[in-house]
């Protein structure tokens, strides 16, 4: 690739917001790569990420090391060879440019949408990843909940926005060009099943059939997935937007058992906070104090090494399965993610707009 390219399109996070916005206005793509004085590959750097930082009061003057995204989707190409593994070309239609570095991480080229080309002839492969990674779906629960509509319909089937619930989350997938679905059946399962049967969704769908419920992970002792291969969990009632592939990136390059999609909330506690002394006396008091904390947005991608600590037919939470992977040193990430970037639609008062 010229060195005028990377001009343009790389920048070092220690650069402030100003010179940022200078060269995102000569980038066509609007976005921009940050790398480090060795180049290796920091993040990513849109026109939107600069827009909402000063919205947010941040000075011009202020670097951009706070504001850009640390987990972008990269590809990494075979040592000494212009070989992209495992990534389809239809692929690049979903990100502006696309860094792609060599095994130390180290930036070696970048795709850019608005150019249509790499910078050098680089080959593919056929599939997005070295092995096809399954999406589980967990929909058997009873949505007690959203009672007394699920009494009828199934929650996976509540309408939003003009499709149910399961659809968003299967669209969201094979936009990302996941494919091959595994949905967790109890309650209404033949409902399911027929509904299914009828959308023809051209994509490939397999069930699993609990005989009674085993929980928000038991069922996934039932999966047939091998040794040593990934797949995604998510309920059935979270709808995420975050970045599929940053996340399958995310969990390799740190070599997780397990990986928690997490984001930030801030609870207010509507009450005077009082703190007292041995002896009970105040000492002080803090009005509407706000604690924040990671919450776990029911967003996983596993090992199958997990799959271990389920026994047979055993009712089990997805927390418990979480607590026994802790105890047994299983490798755990968190993958954060922005809170717009989560709906948790297992209750009334987050549907906007629903239709029944």
């Amino acid at each position: 690739m010229k060195k005028s390219i990377f001009d343009i399109y790389t920048i070092k996070e220690s650069s402030s917001i100003e010179n940022s916005l200078f060269k995102l206005d000569k980038s066509k793509d609007k976005c921009l790569v940050v790398t480090n004085s060795k180049q290796r590959l920091l993040g990513t750097l849109t026109d939107g990420d600069v827009r909402r930082a000063l919205i947010n009061g941040i000075d011009f003057s202020h670097s951009i090391k706070n504001i850009y995204n640390k987990r972008p989707f990269y590809i990494k190409k075979e040592n000494n060879k212009n070989i992209i593994k495992g990534v389809p070309r239809n692929i690049f239609e979903n990100y502006k440019i696309i860094p792609i570095v060599n095994k130390k991480k180290q930036l070696v080229d970048i795709f850019s949408k608005n150019l249509n080309k790499l910078g050098k002839d680089f080959k593919f492969k056929s599939k997005i990843f070295d092995k096809e990674i399954p999406v589980v779906i967990m929909a058997g629960g009873e949505g007690r909940r959203l009672l007394p509509h699920t009494a009828i319909i199934p929650k996976p089937l509540i309408p939003y926005n003009g499709k149910s619930m399961i659809e968003h989350i299967i669209e969201r997938f094979k936009n990302y060009f996941f494919n091959s679905f595994i949905l967790t059946l109890n309650y209404k399962s033949k409902l399911m099943e027929a509904y299914f049967s009828s959308k023809k969704l051209k994509t490939k769908i397999k069930f699993i059939h609990e005989k009674t419920p085993l929980g928000t992970a038991g069922s996934l002792k039932k999966l047939d997935i091998k040794k040593n291969d990934n797949f995604f969990v998510v309920n059935c009632d979270s709808l995420i937007r975050c970045d599929y592939n940053s996340l399958v990136n995310y969990h390799f390059e740190n070599k997780y058992d397990l990986t928690v999609v997490v984001t930030k909330k801030t609870e207010i506690f509507n009450y005077g906070s009082c703190e007292v002394n041995q002896k009970g006396n105040l000492i002080k008091i803090k009005e509407k104090p706000e604690t924040t904390f990671l919450a776990n947005t029911g967003f996983y991608l596993m090992s199958s090494s997990v799959i271990k600590l389920i026994k047979k037919n055993e009712s089990l939470g997805m927390n418990t399965l979480i607590e026994r992977c802790i105890k047994k040193k299983y490798k755990i990430g968190v993958f954060p993610i922005q809170d717009s970037e989560w709906q948790d639609l297992g209750n009334w008062g987050k549907f906007k707009d629903i239709s029944i």
